[in-house]
């Protein structure tokens, strides 16, 4: 199913008849957004369904603003479930009433001995890195492509979203975790995904000038040129040949969050080399990385064919295997620990350490059933 544009019902008095036609538009727009979240596995946040919308057609970047309060608008109206929209981590609610639920304390201990004994068969004692020679760390301009990534990612690879350009404590943690990489003697690779259009081509080519300041405070500036220099800071996507491939949306004109466009000869920006760089190399078009929501199975290609051209498939599978002997040697310890608590446990010695001194002097058969069973 595609919109073609959001539904407006205008100002004013307005009749029954248009009031309920424009509930009904939206409730199309509800249904097109249930596809998306049924095909990306996520709500994506309100910002993303903008882009979205602006991938669609719907709307352009000029109508950011608007098209955000009419979102805004329909979901406190309850036209649009608040489900359909996730939740920007860094606006969530924090706190938590942590209680346990258990009425005594034995079934507290219970579960606590359940949930131990089940997580220590999840021994998996291998670093992920021990048989890998390259550390690629994912960055993104979008939080949603880092949840659009995540089923290509192993557990090991680290990964961010900047919103725009990166934090200065952002930018720091990546560095860190270059040189964390350099110490364990594995070669750091940054994997960049972003915006292809004129600000976004120039963030990435701007990548290696953006962290050699905060490179240079943390006295790992050599090591970061030669990342650069060995081709390992690079922009996997978006660029136009994966677009054009996965049917993905070019939207004419350069219109920026402000409503100019970059492509008009009065726009103060026009000039600059890499706004005339894009238009030489890309014309008056543009993709926004949030377009990759509309092909996830693109998407996740992408992240994958670029990710194992640094990972070794034989080192990933070497690294499983270790771990999963490692975790059934240690499952077959916990069984054997879990069949032992169950027996003290069946005549109430788990918790007597009168009736436990006795079965551990006497047998357990020495010790008749208890009356309160609570069974771990």
């Amino acid at each position: 199913m595609t919109i073609t544009a959001l539904p407006r019902m205008g100002s004013g008095r307005v009749s029954e008849t248009k009031r309920l036609q424009f509930h009904a538009d939206v409730r199309e727009v509800v249904v097109w957004m249930r596809q998306y979240v049924a095909r990306l596995g996520f709500a994506p946040v309100a910002r993303s369904w903008l882009y979205a919308l602006e991938s669609e057609g719907v709307i352009t970047k000029g109508d950011f603003n608007w098209a955000g309060k009419w979102l805004a608008d329909r979901r406190k109206e309850g036209l649009i479930p608040f489900e359909l929209v996730g939740a920007d981590s860094t606006r969530a609610l924090t706190g938590d009433d942590a209680h346990d639920e258990e009425e005594t304390p034995r079934e507290y201990i219970n579960r606590q001995l359940r949930d131990s004994l089940d997580k220590a068969k999840l021994y998996w004692p291998s670093s992920y890195w021990k048989h890998q020679s390259y550390f690629p760390i994912i960055w993104t301009e979008k939080r949603d492509l880092i949840k659009l990534f995540e089923p290509e990612l192993p557990q090991a690879v680290r990964r961010f979203a900047s919103k725009g350009q990166a934090d200065v404590n952002s930018r720091v943690a990546l560095i860190e975790e270059c040189i964390w990489a350099d110490e364990q003697g594995l070669a750091p690779v940054i994997l960049y995904c972003g915006d292809l259009d004129p600000m976004g081509v120039k963030m990435s080519d701007a990548i290696l000038e953006n962290l050699m300041p905060l490179a240079k405070v943390l006295d790992w500036e050599w090591e970061l040129e030669e990342m650069a220099n060995d081709d390992r800071i690079v922009r996997f996507g978006l660029n136009a040949e994966f677009v054009d491939n996965a049917g993905l949306l070019w939207i004419d004109g350069l219109e920026t969050s402000s409503g100019e466009d970059l492509a008009n000869p009065k726009h103060k920006h026009h000039l600059f080399p890499y706004v005339q760089d894009y238009l030489h190399q890309y014309g008056t078009r543009k993709v926004e990385a949030n377009a990759l929501i509309a092909n996830p199975t693109a998407a996740q290609a992408l992240m994958r064919d670029e990710l194992w051209n640094w990972l070794s498939h034989a080192g990933h599978k070497q690294w499983e295997a270790e771990n999963k002997t490692a975790s059934a040697e240690a499952s077959g310890h916990v069984d054997a620990i879990t069949r032992m608590l169950a027996m003290f446990d069946s005549v109430g010695a788990l918790y007597n350490p009168r009736r436990l001194e006795q079965a551990v002097n006497n047998g357990l058969n020495s010790l008749p059933p208890a009356a309160d069973q609570n069974s771990l």
